[in-house]
């Protein structure tokens, strides 16, 4: 008897078992050729739009008709993004598409930037139309080089669901195992690797773009002081933290960090809140704080988003900022963080900015951000404005209401600056903010102001 039931278990047993396996199978084709097909869509996307927005770009340079050339410059603007995000999504194994991503994202803009100019009444000038010919030529060799890496996954049978680890029963061969840096044997990416590779070389494209390479190249205006010995640089960071946290604090940690704005990077401990820690970076030229934040969770809310406001203001005071204008807030995670701008006479500096966050539990400022700040404060000569208030805001649209207008030097995409007359209105239930340039008339910008929790914010 009890063999029978050994028997009868373990065959139960077997039958559980390779149930459990067909429907594992199951399972992972099921991801396999969803993943396929999802990788397949994004290679095709990428493929169609880059030769839309050659096409697009095509008849731009073909036509006379500066309103036609706008119609293009827009499509094409339009194709290049889609094409740029595309390419974010699909699985390029052994290489990352960098220089091809900045590529596309660069020629979107460039082409919305033209588009823009032709809208406002300006022409192309003939580098510029030069400049749009060698880009539509570059897209050209980007699309023939995608046509090469399509046929060369049909005609092997590959399949982009390899990337993923969610192999195909029974294939012989995948993407994943021939597609490999661009040093080794064919694979089927080479192509496009090496078109890639040839984005890298392309001459710089500078334009009034917010991806013109010469903004990568920025240099920061407002440090100001030569360089500071590490040994300085952790006394700031120190003193800094003991004020936002009315506390003292100990270098924990010590490394060098080179972004926008080289820095040393300290870790700091409360030395009096073992739990607490805060990282701040320090700027090498000038020992600026550029950043502090403080890791510690914030609880249940004491104070309220005036409270918080006031001690953002008086912290800035205390750290030398004079004359800061708030100007939008906003609550995350029971911290209230506001936006301030610097002021100068009538005139609120938007370039010039420095984020504080208050804990609205006791108060303690856990966040600081200046960096717009430093890479952008300068003595500044600000135009004198050509038009009155007056005349500004009669160039706003009659169907909304005026409610308030001031000066702001406002930044553009480019890198550039403008004065303006912010002008807020407001049609039905929305709230908006007009720029109108006080040199020349002209509406510069427009942003909506959206109510959220805690706060407001601009798109």
């Amino acid at each position: 008897m009890a063999r029978k039931l050994s028997t009868l278990f373990l065959a139960l047993a077997l039958l559980v078992a390779v149930g459990w396996g067909l429907w594992e199978r199951a399972n992972r084709l099921t991801l396999a050729n969803a993943v396929e097909a999802g990788g397949q869509r994004d290679f095709y996307n990428l493929l169609n739009y880059v030769e839309q927005a050659q096409v697009s770009m095509g008849k731009s340079l073909a036509s006379s008709s500066p309103r036609q050339q706008a119609v293009h410059l827009t499509e094409a603007w339009n194709q290049a993004a889609a094409a740029q995000n595309s390419l974010s999504q699909l699985p390029t194994p052994g290489f990352k598409p960098v220089n091809t991503s900045k590529f596309l994202s660069q020629t979107s803009d460039y082409n919305n930037y033209l588009a823009q100019k032709l809208a406002r009444g300006e022409e192309m000038t003939p580098q510029e139309w030069q400049q749009l010919a060698n880009l539509k030529a570059e897209m050209e060799r980007l699309a023939a080089s995608l046509h090469q890496t399509e046929g060369q996954v049909a005609g092997k049978a590959l399949r982009w669901s390899s990337f993923y680890g969610t192999r195909m029963p029974a294939l012989p061969r995948t993407i994943a195992r021939l597609a490999v840096p661009a040093q080794a044997s064919p694979g089927p990416l080479d192509g496009f690797i090496n078109t890639d590779r040839h984005l890298q070389t392309l001459p710089s494209l500078n334009y009034d773009g917010p991806f013109s390479s010469h903004l990568e190249k920025q240099q920061p205006l407002g440090l100001g002081g030569g360089e500071v010995a590490q040994a300085e640089a952790e006394r700031r960071a120190t003193n800094f933290s003991n004020a936002a946290s009315n506390s003292t604090y100990r270098v924990q940690a010590i490394r060098t960090s080179n972004g926008r704005i080289p820095a040393f990077a300290l870790r700091l401990m409360d030395n009096r809140r073992p739990n607490v820690t805060v990282n701040v970076d320090v700027s090498k030229q000038g020992g600026q704080i550029i950043s502090l934040l403080n890791t510690r969770p914030v609880t249940a809310p004491a104070l309220d988003a005036s409270t918080a406001q006031e001690k953002a203001r008086a912290f800035l005071k205390s750290q030398g900022f004079g004359d800061m204008q708030p100007t939008y807030t906003v609550r995350t995670d029971n911290n209230q963080v506001i936006t301030f701008a610097a002021k100068e006479g009538d005139v609120i500096l938007y370039p010039d900015q420095v984020k504080v966050k208050v804990a609205l539990d006791n108060g303690e400022i856990t966040g600081w951000d200046a960096t717009p700040y430093y890479m952008a404060h300068h003595e500044r000569d600000l135009p004198r404005q050509r038009l009155t208030a007056d005349q500004a805001r009669a160039k706003i649209n009659p169907g909304v209401k005026i409610e308030g207008t001031r000066l702001a030097l406002i930044p553009m995409p480019g890198g550039s600056e403008k004065l303006t007359y912010e002008i807020k209105t407001r049609l039905d239930n929305t709230s908006y903010l007009t720029y109108i340039n006080a040199q020349t008339g002209e509406e510069e910008k427009v942003l909506q102001i959206v109510d959220v929790p805690g706060g407001q914010l601009t798109m």
